[in-house]
């Protein structure tokens, strides 16, 4: 961003060259800045956004592979909502250290810091269905493997999500699976969820931003993560299932 605007700024009015690539059309425009009086310096009428970062959850980490993914939705252009083009990310440790408590009509979220020293790895993918990467540490999670559910096995009734709630520590919540959609149009949305735990409706008030990935269990097997909140009922959700994501990560693997 500020490389662009400098640019911009040292035209002084005069027209500039722009190579943009739009979806794979590669083009050259001239674009020709206009003063703006209020901030005293030359625009182009552009909105650039050049990183993003935010807190989210591993769903899962497959230490033969390092393949590791998470949130099972895209990271999307805050004010456009369009899928942002990945060139290169990281995933870094983050710590909890407080939660806004979601109401209805407003979402909460988990609040904390980020810790740069620790580095998971990299992203290779964000699509739709979640962000997709890679590490050369075979001890990221330490969590027992546990068996993956088909699409077909997941069913109607209780389950339990994994996440954190404060500090790093992760732990274990009572939930139901209300509805199943397995439309393969339905992305990031084929379970509908309700937070039933007492513990975590205290605290959060349900699902809150930075839950989502958050992995969903049920009958000893994982049946796929937490993606979305319902705006005017924090206590219900939706979830995608973990074939979903895997069918993204074997085109990685391959």
């Amino acid at each position: 961003n500020a490389a662009l605007q400098q640019a911009i700024g040292e035209a002084q009015g005069e027209p500039v060259q722009i190579r943009i690539n739009r979806g794979g059309d590669i083009r050259t425009l001239s674009l020709t800045p206009l003063y703006s009086q209020a901030d005293a310096c030359y625009k182009a009428g552009l909105w650039v956004r050049d990183s993003t970062a935010g807190i989210g959850t591993i769903t899962y980490f497959n230490p033969q592979t390092g393949h590791f993914a998470g949130l099972g939705h895209g990271i999307s252009d805050v004010d456009t909502g369009v899928l942002m083009p990945l060139a290169a990310g990281d995933v870094i440790g983050a710590n909890i250290s407080s939660v806004i408590k979601g109401q209805k009509g407003a979402p909460g979220q988990l609040e904390g810091s980020f810790n740069e020293f620790v580095q998971y790895g990299s992203l290779l993918q964000n699509t739709s269905q979640g962000v997709f990467g890679k590490t050369e540490d075979r001890n990221l999670l330490s969590q027992q493997a546990i068996p993956i559910a088909s699409n077909e096995q997941v069913e109607v009734g209780e389950v339990t999500i994994r996440c954190t709630t404060n500090g790093t520590q992760v732990s274990e919540y009572k939930a139901m699976i209300e509805s199943i959609n397995k439309s393969s149009s339905s992305q990031g949305k084929n379970m509908v969820i309700k937070i039933t735990d007492e513990a975590l409706l205290e605290k959060t008030g349900g699902i809150v931003q930075g839950m989502s990935g958050s992995p969903i269990i049920q009958n000893g097997k994982l049946v796929g993560a937490v993606t979305h909140v319902l705006i005017n009922d924090p206590t219900m959700g939706y979830g995608i299932f973990i074939e979903n994501m895997l069918a993204i990560d074997s085109q990685n693997a391959a």
